[in-house]
């Protein structure tokens, strides 16, 4: 099964869960701890619902998937499914938040009044929204919440975040720096040109529009078999001029069936980036070697792809930084740092497995409140 995995933001967010399951503002669970780090409990009720929304948003993001059993227990690599894949993510993301209340603590940080008022406001809008405390604890309920919980999540995830702008930003004790950057591009990206060809068309219905799918994406179908010889004849033209020696940017110019003329110099392509690219064609650009012209065939479409050399980082010019900063370049590679940072730390987090096992994203409903 072919699953286009990218890093989106969604909301992995954890409870203010003291020593005893007391928080400052008075919360006590009745739920059992599932992890817990220098003291700090994280119990099954924040467990449960940041995988139910990260399983909703899941749903929500990936073209192949479904709530099914066989695609969470279709293979994700030669090692895992993909559901243990995604719970590798997600267990992932709630340590990171679990430590970061340590961290929060230990370098003497504060919430600014603003970041706790608009909290406030959030949580009131909501009860105003839902008819009330009585309406809005009776949905969370449903999730194992009630508002004082929601309200520690989103604590949480404030302090999580305060954490991250203090650590990694600007004369913060792991401030990113140019070396960090550079280090990071050398190692993570590649550039590349390509020459794609379409393999099917665009359907239309009777009245001559297209035609779209549940997910609101465009619906193809087989070209017919005129079109398809006429298709074949124009790649095996561009096949034998390729390989005769013709420069690589002519071929672009003359056969690629995708306009990529504002790229002259190429695209940069890391494994950040699969939600654009898809896996086929990072695997073989990743596997492939400089001069390289590779050939990926997908459903509808055949690429033969360039791996160029990679611009020297101090060579860039003013349109590759616009490409890498969409790319988010700057934000994957203090990200990388982040994650670093975090697995040492990691190791010091208590895991009781029995209780975290009574969790699975195959079994475990959404969330199906996206104003929760």
């Amino acid at each position: 099964m072919r699953i286009y995995i990218k890093l989106i933001a969604v909301i992995l967010i954890t409870a203010l869960i003291l020593p005893m399951s007391f928080t400052s503002c008075g919360y006590r669970s009745k739920y059992d701890t599932v992890m817990e780090y220098n003291g700090i409990k994280l119990t099954e009720e924040f467990y449960n619902y940041w995988m139910a929304t990260f399983k909703r948003n899941i749903l929500a993001s990936y073209t192949d998937a479904e709530d099914t059993d066989e695609f969470w227990s279709s293979k994700f690599d030669e090692t895992r499914t993909v559901e243990e894949y995604f719970t590798e993510i997600l267990n992932k993301e709630i340590m990171n938040y679990l430590i970061s209340q340590d961290l929060y603590k230990k370098n003497s940080l504060k919430l600014s009044s603003s970041t706790k008022k608009a909290i406030k406001n959030d949580i009131e809008e909501k009860i105003e929204f839902y008819g009330g405390r009585g309406s809005l604890n009776s949905t969370l309920s449903k999730m194992m919440l009630n508002i004082d919980a929601l309200e520690q999540i989103y604590l949480w995830e404030a302090k999580h975040d305060y954490v991250y702008s203090y650590m990694f930003g600007q004369n913060g004790p792991l401030e990113i720096t140019d070396d960090v950057l550079i280090e990071y591009y050398q190692e993570n990206y590649y550039r590349i040109k390509y020459v794609v060809f379409y393999t099917t068309d665009i359907a239309v219905d009777e009245d001559g529009n297209y035609v779209y799918d549940d997910r609101g994406e465009l619906v193809s179908k087989p070209l017919s078999s005129e079109a398809l010889e006429k298709k074949m004849q124009k790649i095996n033209e561009f096949k034998t001029k390729l390989e005769g020696g013709t420069d690589f940017d002519t071929l672009i110019k003359d056969y690629s069936e995708y306009d990529t003329s504002s790229y002259p110099d190429g695209f940069f392509v890391s494994e950040n980036d699969i939600d654009i690219w898809g896996p086929e064609i990072l695997k073989a650009v990743i596997n492939g070697k400089e001069g390289e012209v590779v050939t990926v065939t997908e459903d509808e479409s055949v690429f033969y792809v360039q791996i160029c050399k990679l611009t020297p980082f101090e060579e860039l010019t003013d349109a590759d930084i616009t490409q890498l900063t969409n790319l988010k370049f700057t934000e994957h590679a203090t990200r990388k740092v982040y994650n670093d940072f975090y697995e040492q730390l990691s190791a010091k987090v208590k895991i009781n497995t029995k209780v975290m096992n009574r969790y699975k994203l195959s079994k475990i409903k959404p969330n199906p409140h996206y104003s929760i």
